[in-house]
């Protein structure tokens, strides 16, 4: 037998009967089948294996040591001859904790050129607002390009294969946009669903050279949709409809952007429920509330998903939840601006879509999904008490419930017939050295980055480095262009 890794998968194991096992189960990366050992109790370790587990990854082959294909991907998916588990025997070291591909629900990418920018870093959202959106009036396509680059190789490198990214800054003079990110992320191998934002309504936070016209934007966002978009099982390229809030666009534009979205079928996002501000704002200029208003303006869409959503009541959630709209959990962001708490627990007690969103650079600070991941589950135990959410629960908020959120039954699992996505976090770590439960150790311990990541049966990384992008160049490019950007903003 070859030299073998053995693996713990950290996701739940649907089985007959059984809504949630131990989850410290393993599997040996052979060059040929092996007998399943009968279900047992693996002595020592308190590991019960339920009956007819459900094949949950496909086999690891190894050399030296090292993690460096992905075998049994049947047109690029988990298929039926995998590897059979086996229970973990007590001295087997284990050297990695395999998670599925992650997923990210909100994000702005190009914010990445604004990271602790000093006239924003200790004030709430509206003045924050303020402050950065006067920095980008010599913004161009290119600059996202790189800022989108950067951002996805964050995420990947802390477990993300499936990114939405909410783009809506559209300066004079700049075009192709949308194309420029799905260029990025084609390059970097990585799933994006691509959120064609929109601003079309000035205000004191919003200068003109950075709205576009009602007509402009839904012209540009149908052809996107009939271009680009792809809706089949595995896609990689995905467009959805997304005005920036209901205080930057008119109501025309709002109702248009819905009726977009159903009639294509495609996704519809955006920003509610972020502050008390903007709830009494809405009530100040549209005598409603935030989604009372957007459900007022064709909403009522079960494609839909919803930034932030920390400010809904009771009857709020219900709607939420009769209508289908889901909740991008952003926990950093709403940290960092004095926002509020999510009500996660109880969404997802009401029976909401709830996914992560690591949100946008320059409120966060940063793109790690597993560190987000690790501050949602935290901050529900500040409101919640202890037990409000486990690391698994963290872990499903990132994987299956947000692919599920952004309408996609095809990612988010390591089951047979989902894509190949699958993030490979190393168990040997300074702060998680000693930890007696690697998989709670991957939320519960200081975030780590991945030590390999595999998306539709692709190796992209690959002992903790890309396997085809020259990181040290991107994050140079990427430096030299944020200085611009930030020194041309201010230039008469």
């Amino acid at each position: 037998m070859p030299t073998t890794n053995i693996i713990m998968i950290a996701s739940d194991i649907r089985t007959t009967g059984v809504t949630r096992s131990p989850l410290l189960l393993s599997f040996l990366a052979v060059a040929s089948k092996i007998a399943p050992p009968a279900p047992s109790a693996a002595a020592g370790v308190g590991l019960v294996i339920p009956p007819k587990i459900e094949p949950r990854t496909a086999t690891i082959k190894t050399s030296g040591g090292n993690t460096i294909l992905m075998r049994s991907f049947a047109n690029k998916r988990f298929n039926d001859s995998l590897t059979p588990y086996s229970a973990i025997r007590p001295g087997i070291a284990i050297s990695n904790v395999a998670t599925p591909g992650l997923v990210n629900t909100h994000h702005h990418f190009y914010q990445n050129m604004a990271r602790a920018y000093t006239p924003g870093n200790n004030l709430p959202l509206l003045p924050w607002l303020e402050r950065m959106n006067r920095l980008w009036k010599h913004f161009r396509e290119d600059d996202l390009q790189v800022c989108t680059q950067l951002g996805i190789a964050e995420l990947m490198l802390s477990g993300a294969t499936t990114i939405a990214d909410h783009h809506y800054l559209f300066t004079e003079g700049s075009s192709e946009m949308t194309l420029h990110q799905f260029k990025a992320a084609s390059e970097m191998g990585v799933r994006l669903h691509a959120s064609r934002g929109s601003m079309n309504q000035k205000s004191d936070l919003i200068s003109e050279w950075a709205l576009q016209d009602e007509d402009t934007i839904l012209a540009d966002t149908e052809s996107l949709i009939q271009t680009q978009h792809d809706g089949s099982p595995g896609s990689y390229r995905q467009v959805i409809v997304a005005p920036c809030a209901a205080t930057s666009c008119t109501k025309s534009l709002l109702e248009a952007s819905a009726a977009l979205a159903k009639k294509f079928g495609v996704g519809l996002h955006t920003h509610c429920g972020e502050t008390v501000a903007e709830n009494d704002f809405s009530v100040e200029h549209f005598k409603v509330r935030p989604l009372a208003y957007l459900l007022d303006c064709g909403w009522d869409y079960d494609k839909t998903w919803l930034a932030h959503g920390i400010h809904f009541n009771d009857g709020e959630m219900h709607q939420l939840f009769n209508y289908g709209i889901g909740v991008a959990h952003c926990p950093n962001a709403n940290m960092r601006l004095g926002s509020g708490i999510c009500r996660v627990p109880e969404l997802i007690e009401s029976g909401v879509k709830v996914g992560i969103g690591v949100d946008g650079s320059a409120s966060n600070d940063s793109g790690h999904i597993l560190g987000e991941l690790r501050q949602a589950m935290y901050l529900a135990r500040v409101k919640y008490g202890a037990q409000a959410m486990s690391a698994l629960d963290a872990i499903e908020l990132g994987s299956w419930r947000a692919g599920q959120m952004m309408g996609r039954d095809d990612i988010g699992e390591l089951s047979v017939g989902k894509c190949g996505d699958l993030a490979l976090f190393p168990v040997e770590d300074l702060y998680a050295n000693a930890a007696e439960n690697p998989v709670d150790a991957l939320l519960i311990c200081h975030p780590r980055q991945v030590s390999d990541l595999v998306v539709g049966g692709s190796v992209r990384i690959q002992d903790g480095s890309f396997t085809d992008i020259d990181l040290a160049e991107l994050m140079n490019e990427h430096k030299e262009r944020a200085e611009r950007v930030r020194n041309s903003a201010f230039k008469r």
